[in-house]
Formats: structure tokens, sequence, C-alpha cells
């Protein structure tokens, strides 16, 4: 379960790094002084990685907490079963 959501979010993260790339190579295109004002200064890439960060730390707690939700349950659903064994074993013993 782990390998999967570690799996899906270097995806997710390798598709925005790919991303980033491409727009970077693609300011880089241009030639003389036209290409400095195009190309993304460091500042602007860092409040770039920034952001993609912070989506991906959301995107891993939306995760996270459907994970919990999804572990309740079933510890709900285990407690359950474990009354009705109770109850199944009281009936034979009687």
């Amino acid at each position: 379960m782990d390998s999967d959501l570690e799996e899906h979010l270097r995806a997710a993260f390798r598709d925005k790094l790919r991303l980033l790339h491409a727009e970077l190579r693609a300011s880089r295109v241009g030639t003389g002084p036209a290409r400095g004002a195009a190309a993304l200064l460091p500042s602007t890439r860092v409040l770039l990685k920034r952001r993609e960060v912070a989506e991906v730390e959301q995107e891993l707690q939306g995760q996270r907490e459907e994970f919990r939700q999804r572990m309740e349950r079933l510890a709900q659903r285990r407690e359950q079963l474990t009354r009705r064994e109770e109850q199944h074993r009281d009936v034979v013993l009687k």
C-alpha cells in the first residue's frame, strides 16, 4: 500500500519536474538580450519549486487522510467481526 503511494508521488513529481525542465529549455531558446528577459530568474525558479512542493505536500496530506479513514473503517469492521465471533461462540457453547 505504501509503495503504491510512494510510486504515485514519485511519478507526479517526475512529471512536474519534466514540465518545468521543458519550460526552462523553451525560455532559453531565444538569443541575445531577449533571452535574458524570457529566462526565469533563480528566485522565480525557487518560488515555482516551493509551490510545487506545497502542491505535492497537500496531495500527500489528502492521501494520508484517506488512508487514516480507511484504517478506521477497517478497525471498526474488525471489532464487529470479533463481536460476531463471540456471539457465535456463545450460541455454540450453550
